[in-house]
């Protein structure tokens, strides 16, 4: 018998907030596929309109409010039945044969966990998308593989997941808004003795950071979102290092408020402050269950 074709056998999974503007670029690759889910975020556009009008055959998941990456993924995931699914930034755009060398490549090393594609930022231009575990920082410039590899990391953005694998694992730490949760899932991944992949002749371009519409309001909530999970991830497998690290941050980030009143840098400052608050809010969020409650 034989094997069902690729767009049978993966369902993407996309988690969208006010994403209308670049859907209409990313999402025409996933046309062939049989199954799409889209979570969205309570988006304030038309991204809902966008993603049905582009992919009539997919499933909208309505969080009801912005409930970050890992926890909209996870609902999504919860409503995947093919053998694989495919994590999606809808900034990411995948290469016409890009789905057929993952499900290829997950067939042949049914072992693996997770696979990703090479990530490419611009035609040509590698992005940093896997590396080390997560204190250990990527390659710079980013290497080509030559051939696939195994990774300790491979970035969320572009995520191929074996769900039989992944239902032993378990799916995001719901404590994550924004950032480093997929840093979180590998080392599980790996920690449970399962292979990530990188593979090679599946190729995809992220355009970085424009999921969202770029704002200040989007600055400021990234920042202080990567900003907690940082702490929260290193709580988590070092304990209490991650005081003095908020320690370090926290100082640290005074003197870059202050250079950037002096520079007349507006990113720069709003990118300080929000790194300063979310040293000084960090024991109050970490005790959450969540990053962030409904009252935020």
């Amino acid at each position: 018998m034989s094997e069902a074709p690729a767009e049978h056998a993966i369902t993407p999974v996309l988690v969208t907030y006010n994403s209308a503007g670049i859907l209409p670029w990313s999402l025409p690759a996933l046309a062939a596929c049989r199954e799409v889910i889209v979570v969205d975020n309570a988006s304030g556009d038309d991204t809902v309109e966008t993603a049905r009008r582009l992919l009539p055959q997919a499933k909208v998941i309505p969080a009801g409010r912005n409930l970050g990456f890992g926890r909209a993924n996870n609902l999504g995931l919860a409503a995947v039945t093919t053998p694989y699914a495919l994590l999606l930034n809808p900034d990411a755009q995948l290469a016409p044969t890009a789905l057929q060398a993952l499900v290829d490549a997950a067939r042949r090393h049914p072992e693996a966990a997770v696979l990703a594609p090479v990530l490419f930022d611009a035609p040509g231009v590698v992005g940093d998308f896997f590396r080390g575990p997560y204190w250990q920082p990527a390659a710079k410039p980013a290497p080509l593989p030559e051939g696939d590899l195994c990774a300790d990391f491979v970035t969320g953005a572009a995520m191929l997941l074996n769900m039989e694998r992944m239902r032993e694992v378990g799916f995001f730490d719901p404590w994550f808004f924004l950032y480093c949760e997929d840093d979180d899932l590998c080392l599980r991944v790996r920690q449970a003795g399962h292979p990530i992949l990188v593979v090679a002749a599946a190729t995809m371009e992220h355009k970085t950071r424009q999921s969202s519409h770029p704002s200040v309001r989007n600055t400021w909530r990234r920042t202080y979102a990567m900003t907690l999970s940082k702490f929260y991830i290193t709580r988590k497998y070092f304990g209490r290092r991650w005081i003095a690290m908020a320690l370090r941050i926290g100082l640290g980030s005074v003197f870059s408020v202050l250079a950037a009143l002096l520079t007349a840098r507006k990113e720069r400052f709003v990118w300080s402050l929000a790194r300063l608050a979310a040293a000084l809010r960090a024991p109050v969020h970490l005790r959450r269950t969540h990053c962030f409650e409904p009252a935020d």
